[in-house]
């Protein structure tokens, strides 16, 4: 039965209703807006502290910025060796001026001002492994690789596998479900086109915002395209070949594959069973980035396409990985120009193999000192034994 107050009461609670989810229709866009906003903030804070903190001990402020976002996955022994090692003292320092940076650490979706959404700790580590010369490893060939790791054994050529991944490539994820995903992709493009372009002096945040500014997918891929592979024809049958090749040919890649027991040393090459699914995979995104620039002819202003370490890097990386065998494999593979993809580089990718290879020299450098130190406790031990000895008799 329906009284009098019921009748007057329902309307207003609909219409109070309505309201209520009018204004959470009005607030979403702007939370979102909110938090895009209030990242990039964050890492200007970020970077204003490193930039204090570096003045003092010699560092890099853009690596001291980047390398405090990489936590998990992004912090392996395969990351400290390329993107290098985060400073605790740095952390220490951040933690005690302003404690909510923390949240840059352990990061994952952002959304864009245009919609899109971005694993945005995956953008930073990347950019960090881009802005130390290495722009391959840690984006976009590194995505292909987990790919073809997932997919392995599941097809005998590389179309079987393309069609197998088709189903998770590029879908709208945010990596709970796909090793491929939109917002991986995202960050695997953004990194390299933003972090090519950053110098010490670069402000990170405003780098980011003013790329994001009005972004469209055909604009980032054509950089990215422009940057990766030169003055390239995207329609081409050849455009796959370019895309495989930049991976298999490009050191940093080698050095992955190798961690993951994808490489041989016989003959320094990738291992003929996960070939197919590499290639599979990277057919997929060369034919994703065609169909982004409409299949157009790309042109590189400069035509130089970015490089990752050098064949002697690698061998010291490997070196310090204990396998001297595989360092001379891979140096052997260097020398005879099976590593050299491009001709030249931007100036922050140039002095990054040196460093690199610098601090792979410290760490031998470093197990050397342990070995000395190691025969001298052992000569002091025998001399001791000897001296108690000789002074029975």
């Amino acid at each position: 039965m329906t009284t009098h107050f019921d009748t007057i009461r329902l309307p207003r609670l609909l219409c109070l209703l309505g309201l209520v989810l009018a204004l959470f229709a009005w607030a979403a866009p702007r939370t979102a807006a909110e938090d895009y906003d209030e990242t990039l903030d964050r890492l200007s804070r970020l970077q204003a502290l490193a930039t204090d903190y570096a003045a003092d001990h010699d560092e890099d402020p853009i690596l001291l910025t980047l390398a405090y976002t990489r936590t998990g996955d992004y912090n392996t022994q395969m990351w400290q060796l390329t993107a290098g090692a985060r400073d605790t003292e740095f952390e220490s320092y951040v933690a005690q001026q302003d404690s909510d940076l923390v949240a840059l650490q352990g990061m994952n979706t952002v959304t864009l001002p245009n919609g899109e959404n971005i694993d945005f700790g995956h953008l930073l580590a990347s950019m960090n492994l881009v802005y130390n010369g290495i722009p391959i490893t840690g984006s976009w060939g590194g995505d292909c690789m987990e790919l073809a790791q997932e997919y392995h054994g599941q097809a005998s050529d590389a179309a079987g596998y393309a069609e197998l991944m088709r189903g998770t490539f590029n879908i709208d994820d945010n990596g709970s479900t796909s090793k491929f995903g939109d917002q991986d992709l995202r960050a695997d493009l953004d990194s390299v086109v933003v972090g090519s372009q950053l110098t010490k002096e670069s402000n990170i945040a405003d780098a980011l915002r003013s790329y994001y500014d009005g972004l469209t997918e055909y604009d980032r891929c054509y950089q990215f395209i422009s940057l990766s592979f030169g003055t390239v024809d995207t329609s081409s049958a050849n455009f796959a070949d370019t895309v495989y090749n930049a991976v298999v040919q490009d050191a940093g890649m080698q050095l992955l594959f190798y961690m993951n027991g994808m490489w041989t040393t016989e003959g320094w090459t990738i291992d003929e069973s996960y070939a197919p699914a590499v290639r599979g995979a990277t057919d997929l995104l060369a034919e994703y980035l065609s169909g982004a620039v409409n299949g157009e002819k790309v042109k590189s202003e400069t035509n130089n396409r970015l490089v990752a370490m050098g064949g002697q890097a690698l061998a010291d990386a490997l070196t310090a990985l204990g396998d001297s065998e595989a360092a001379s494999a891979a140096l052997a593979a260097a020398e005879e120009g099976a590593s050299s993809t491009v001709s030249s580089t931007s100036a922050a990718i140039e002095g990054a193999a040196e460093t690199l290879q610098n601090n792979f020299n410290v760490k031998i450098f470093e197990l050397i000192l342990l070995v000395v130190a190691a025969i001298a406790i052992f000569f002091l031990i025998m001399s001791c034994a000897l001296f108690v000895s000789h002074r029975r008799r």
